[in-house]
């Protein structure tokens, strides 16, 4: 029978722009004159037909985690930095200030406070200062209450002292005499001025009376002076101490917030336990508190029982260490906002990060498998756990975990091939490309080949795949052969 042709180039280059961009094949119009061409076969099969996009990726560590050291002085010494590209594993130091290191343990909980280990029971340290530190404001307080009670009290004393010193005829036995030789002497000067205008008297009696009556004035008025400056001084003094009050009230309440904040998380223990467990997975046993001693004099640290913020570093697992931020020698100033970290370190897990094009976003879910081609054209199978929402020159980045990780031993940083599925039928029939036909009337037909001959069979078309098309319809069935060019 006469078949109706394509061109073979024609149906290969529709083929081809099926595959790149997704779109449907549009039938040809029919050749005026078909040229037989000399056919193979191909098997109708039945499978999964999978589409998949390639895009290059990079092989590499997690993203880096800045360490900041603590330290409790005012500034301290690198004296220890594990080396760039080391594994640092459980109880292994990390780095090293002032010659005491810290230590890594695995965990969730960030060594928040200072742990002593006296006896089983762990006390907590920063909550005993805390509480100190309310005893001590409260005190501070209770002082300046008596303080401004007290400047109070002698403001009281010397306003009636100095209303007495200033009445007409005081009744305080301290300003009635002072008062009395005031009134004596002005009767006295009175007297010798009233006997001189009768020249009973010499001039130098009335001037010996004037100097009488200045002294006793001059006492009276020191007197006055005196008490004014006191009543000045302990006005400052009540002033001063409702200042202080003041303060002290008001930095006893934030201690006291800071210790009510304590003690509700007094009770929670996470890092208790957490220290225990590692503490047991070191090997070391007895009693909490011995245990604690015993690890602090294998690691170089002060057997004290004491377990400070700067003697533990916590991470979720092994860390690999990326760069050094700081160098041996170098002394770091906890005030300093320049200071950063003193490291900065990764997992050990490696995975795989791809710049994917904003208009490929449905290439990837999370969850969803990917195949990865390693430098040496081993392929390994990774999982989707990050899709990035930030677009960065048009692309997101999506981060591909890979579960085998000894198979990417010996790599740290390469450049890898990412396969992403962005189709996939199950359980269908397909066929090469070339072996589609375009009919006359329109739409699609394959050449089933049998031991009576061939037949030109119409089908519908799906996903176009791999060189591969969905087919379906009337007359075609696994295992059929089809021609194709050869």
């Amino acid at each position: 029978m006469i078949v109706l042709r394509t061109m073979l180039a024609g149906g290969i280059a529709a083929g081809a722009i099926a595959i790149a961009g997704f779109q449907w094949l549009q039938p040809a119009a029919p050749a005026a004159a078909p040229t037989r061409l000399v056919v193979a076969t191909a098997e109708i099969t039945r499978g999964r037909l999978v589409d998949t996009r390639t895009i290059a990726g990079t092989l590499g560590y997690s993203e880096l985690t800045a360490l900041r050291p603590s330290f409790s002085g005012s500034t301290a010494m690198v004296t220890g930095l594990a080396p760039v590209g080391a594994t640092i594993e459980r109880g292994e130091p990390l780095y090293g200030l002032d010659g005491q290191p810290a230590i890594l343990f695995y965990g969730t909980v960030p060594q928040h406070r200072t742990l002593r280990f006296d006896a089983d029971i762990p006390v907590w340290v920063e909550l005993e200062q805390s509480e100190a530190a309310v005893a001590a404001a409260e005190l501070t307080l209770e002082l300046e209450t008596q303080r401004l009670a007290d400047a109070e009290a002698r403001r009281s004393d010397l306003s009636a002292r100095l209303a007495d010193a200033t009445a007409a005829t005081p009744v305080l036995p301290e300003f009635t005499g002072l008062a009395t030789a005031v009134s004596v002497a002005s009767a006295r000067l009175k007297r010798v001025e009233e006997l001189a205008a009768a020249e009973l008297a010499p001039a130098a009696e009335i001037a010996a009376a004037r100097a009488e009556l200045a002294t006793a004035r001059a006492g009276l008025d020191a007197a006055i002076r005196s008490l004014r400056r006191d009543l000045a001084a302990a006005g400052l003094d009540a002033v001063a101490a409702r200042v202080a009050i003041a303060d002290a009230a008001a930095k006893r309440d934030t201690l006291r917030d800071t210790r009510n904040a304590l003690s509700a998380r007094a009770g929670d223990n996470a890092d208790v336990g957490q220290l225990a467990e590692n503490l047991g997975a070191l090997g070391y046993t007895g009693p909490l508190s011995q245990q604690v001693r015993d690890w602090q004099r294998a690691s170089g640290l002060p057997a004290t029982g004491i377990v400070a913020l700067s003697q533990l570093v916590i991470a979720g697992g092994p860390v690999h260490v990326a760069t050094h931020a700081a160098s041996i020698g170098e002394t770091l100033v906890a005030a300093s906002a320049e200071r950063g970290s003193i490291l900065d370190y990764t997992s050990t897990e490696k995975l795989v990060t791809v710049p994917l094009a904003v208009a490929d976003r449905g290439l990837a879910a999370v969850g969803r498998p990917v195949t990865v081609t390693l430098p040496d054209d081993r392929d390994v199978v990774g999982e989707i756990s990050e899709v990035g929402s930030v677009v960065q020159d048009g692309n997101i980045e999506v981060t591909v975990e890979i579960a085998d990780q000894a198979a990417l031993a010996g790599l740290e940083v390469a450049s890898v091939d990412v396969e992403f599925t962005s189709d996939s039928r199950d359980d269908v029939l397909s066929v090469p490309i070339t072996a589609l036909l375009a009919r006359p009337e329109g739409g699609f037909a394959v050449e089933v080949i049998g031991d009576g001959g061939t037949a030109l069979v119409p089908i519908d078309t799906g996903l176009f795949a791999a060189g591969r098309v969905e087919i379906s319809g009337a007359g075609v069935a696994e295992g059929l052969s089809v021609s194709v060019p050869g």
